[in-house]
């Protein structure tokens, strides 16, 4: 059963034409606007573009009020896998919606944390829907897919910081080497000394991955 997603949204201008969606999917425990200033990072190489990001379906079982795609009580493959089974269904129904929405039949994804698991997760079951994947401090849940047309042609780039205690940096290596085996484009970048965040490096190459697959579109 999918819960509606509540949302914010970014655009630099208001009056032009949007040709480029990109949603944003945050991490354990934030919400929406916690990556919603990317599109004003981005905003000047990307025109034409809306930034869309929801707040996941379900409050944070840490307290706060922050938001979670899934539980992190237990910290299994298994566990969170379940917990992406559950979630996916809100998460496909808020991309359905922004397709109609905005009268796009491709839609770019950025996550972080626990974002870019919903980000893939969702992605190799819809390539068909995805321009491509931008995937920070992340991981792969449920690799063990059938390969489906729609992956051999998905780009995905992952980033991750070398020192992040949070989620180890060998979750992008690992997803790196499964996404290749599945025929995706996939590339990565390991940022040096980086804990678990987003610095200037990995905004850099953020931004000329979606200025890439947003041409090819």
């Amino acid at each position: 059963m999918s819960k509606e997603l509540t949302h914010h949204v970014y655009c630099a201008d208001k009056e032009e034409e949007i040709k480029h969606v990109v949603v944003l999917l945050h991490g354990y425990g934030a919400n929406g606007l916690d990556l919603l200033d990317l599109g004003q990072t981005w905003a000047r190489s990307l025109p034409n573009t809306v930034f869309v990001s929801p707040n996941a379906p379900f409050s944070c079982d840490a307290g706060g009020e922050g938001f979670q795609w899934f539980s992190l009580q237990n910290y299994t493959p298994e566990a969170m896998e379940e917990g992406a089974q559950i979630a996916y269904p809100s998460l496909k129904a808020f991309m359905d919606q922004m397709r109609a929405e905005y009268s796009v039949n491709k839609i770019s994804l950025l996550g972080f944390s626990q974002g870019t698991m919903m980000a893939l997760y969702y992605a190799l079951r819809h390539g068909e829907h995805v321009s491509g994947v931008l995937g920070y401090s992340g991981a792969l849940l449920g690799a063990k897919l059938p390969v489906l047309e729609t992956q051999k042609s998905l780009p995905i780039c992952l980033i991750h910081g070398e020192a992040d205690p949070v989620i180890p940096v060998q979750a992008t290596e690992m997803a790196y080497t499964h996404l290749q085996q599945l025929g995706c484009d996939v590339e990565k970048m390991i940022v040096p000394h980086l804990e678990h965040g987003i610095d200037g490096a990995g905004l850099s190459k953020g931004g000329v991955f979606l200025e890439r697959i947003m041409s090819e579109h």
